[in-house]
Parts: C-alpha cells; sequence; structure tokens
C-alpha cells in the first residue's frame, strides 16, 4: 500500500502541469524531489533548482509554451517474489502530453506529443527521476532556417526504408 492517493497525486500533477506559466513555476517543481533526476532529447539535469531553470527557459525561449492532453497511467513494476518485505517501491508512471507552443509571437502554434516517465517516492509523492520522450526532430521544423534540411532527412529515411522493405 502506498502512502500517497495515487489518482488524487496523478491529478494535481495534470493540474499544475497544465497551470504551469512562469509564475507557478515553483509550485510546479515542488513535486520533484530535491536532487530529482531529469532527461529530455536536449537535457540532462539533476535537482530541483535545475530543472525549475530549464522550465523557466522554456517560458524565455517559446511564446506561449504549454502542456495540454495530459493522460497518465501507472506502469505495473516487477513482481516481488518468496514473500520477502522489500518495503515501499516506487510508482512507475507514464504521463502523456502535448506540448504547445509558437517560435515566436507571429508565427503559428506548433504541437510536439510525447511521453514523460516518471518515477515517484510512494511515501513522500515526490518524483525522483522524468524522463521526456518526444521527437526533437519535430522542434527543428518549427525553425525556418533549419525546417527544410529537417524534412529533406526524413524524406531521404523514408525512402531508404521504403527500398529496404521491397527488397
Amino acid at each position: 500500500m502506498t502512502a500517497i492517493h495515487l489518482s488524487a497525486w496523478k491529478a494535481e500533477f495534470i493540474r499544475r502541469a497544465e497551470a504551469l506559466h512562469p509564475e507557478t513555476v515553483d509550485d510546479f517543481i515542488s513535486l520533484y524531489a530535491e536532487h530529482c533526476d531529469f532527461s529530455d532529447p536536449f537535457h540532462s539535469l539533476k535537482g530541483r533548482k535545475a530543472i525549475g531553470q530549464a522550465y523557466r527557459s522554456m517560458f524565455l525561449n517559446l511564446h506561449a509554451p504549454r502542456f495540454t492532453d495530459l493522460v497518465i497511467a501507472e506502469v505495473p513494476g516487477p513482481d516481488l517474489q518468496g514473500g520477502a518485505e522489500a518495503g515501499p517501491e516506487p510508482l512507475e508512471l507514464a504521463a502523456r502530453w502535448v506540448f504547445r507552443f509558437a517560435v515566436a509571437p507571429s508565427k503559428p502554434m506548433q504541437a510536439i506529443a510525447g511521453t514523460s516517465w516518471l518515477r515517484v517516492d510512494s511515501q513522500t509523492g515526490l518524483i525522483t527521476r522524468h524522463e521526456d520522450h518526444w521527437d526533437a526532430a519535430s522542434l527543428f521544423e518549427s525553425f525556418g532556417p533549419l525546417s527544410w534540411a529537417v524534412r529533406y532527412l526524413r524524406q531521404r529515411v523514408a525512402r531508404a526504408a521504403l527500398v529496404t522493405n521491397m527488397t
């Protein structure tokens, strides 16, 4: 049995993530353990302070960034065999989301779907590990000078896969 109420925790995480704004970053990162590990395609961070800075940077470098369409599911952990009392296991959660933003106020809104793997201490309710997985090429396609190169590379890879599948 866990010390936290999982459905309430998930609802609170979603509420805070969807309300994320420069003024609410501290409230959001209070869900993270002091020495939490965080990674995404561009970062490998350690600690609540560094994670908070990454979220603040998002607001400085993008126009109207926000997370929407969050859904969180518990990922079953390994079954303990032998009846030994191993102590409270961390919760493993998968959160699906859409990140919406524009590169500038005059540019169209973009949307990137992704998944976060969260490890949550079952006693404190704090996130101890956060791994984001999303297509970084989608972000590059948002920036004019890089968009043509990314589209070209995607087409080349798609053609190579097609030829490979035909043989």
